[in-house]
């Protein structure tokens, strides 16, 4: 288990980690950013370590209202939603509180504040804030640079061919019902497998498992 909650809290590549405003410099030529990464992100890590039957979360809306925000572009009603989620990895559940504008921004922030309980993307909370050039008329900016974190495995797209067969094996164990035995199989090879030796006997019990 120790290896798992060491796989679930491992950075991520730069390039799945995104950046976003917290504040502009007077000038407006400079801007303070921080570090995020999506709800995607997160979901494919989970499927990643544990299998995709080796999680799952449940939410409930805990509030749903407007509310007044006072700022330089004057008063506005906003929406406000928060929504509790529970994750459960591998039978351990946390749980914490998310916020947003709709139902999908707060069903989002939830799931990525229980998954920091698991070490999901923990570690981008200590990074320090930074502050970037800034275009105010095109309100875009020049994202940090992150250093490529070792071992870290490879996003979908430039998934290896194994890996895919694995997933395509996982889902079809699923809607046969097997999720839960696919899952402590994947488990027990911590993922994917560390070694190319470890994944083909992945694969190998995996399609066992199928065929029964």
């Amino acid at each position: 288990m120790d290896e798992v909650w060491q796989r679930l809290s491992e950075p991520f590549p730069p390039g799945e980690v995104q950046w976003r405003i917290e504040a502009l410099s007077r000038d407006k030529k400079r801007a303070l950013v921080v570090p995020y990464v999506d709800a995607r992100t997160v979901l494919d890590r989970l499927d990643r370590v544990v299998g995709p039957e080796g999680w799952q979360d449940a939410y409930e809306v805990l509030a749903d209202a407007e509310r007044t925000v006072k700022d330089e572009r004057g008063e506005r009603r906003e929406r406000l939603v928060e929504v509790k989620c529970r994750l459960t990895v591998l039978g351990v559940t946390k749980e914490d509180v998310g916020e947003g504008d709709s139902l999908k921004a707060a069903f989002s922030d939830a799931l990525k504040r229980a998954a920091v309980k698991f070490g999901v993307g923990r570690y981008l909370y200590r990074l320090e804030k930074q502050w970037v050039d800034y275009d105010p008329e095109k309100g875009r900016f020049t994202p940090p640079r992150l250093p490529e974190p070792p071992g870290e495995e490879a996003p979908e797209e430039g998934k290896p061919e194994a890996y895919r067969l694995i997933d395509q094996l996982l889902e079809r164990l699923k809607e046969k019902g097997l999720g839960k035995e696919a899952a402590k199989i994947v488990t027990k090879y911590g993922g994917y497998g560390k070694t190319p030796e470890e994944t083909k006997r992945l694969y190998g019990e995996l399609r066992a498992l199928l065929k029964g």
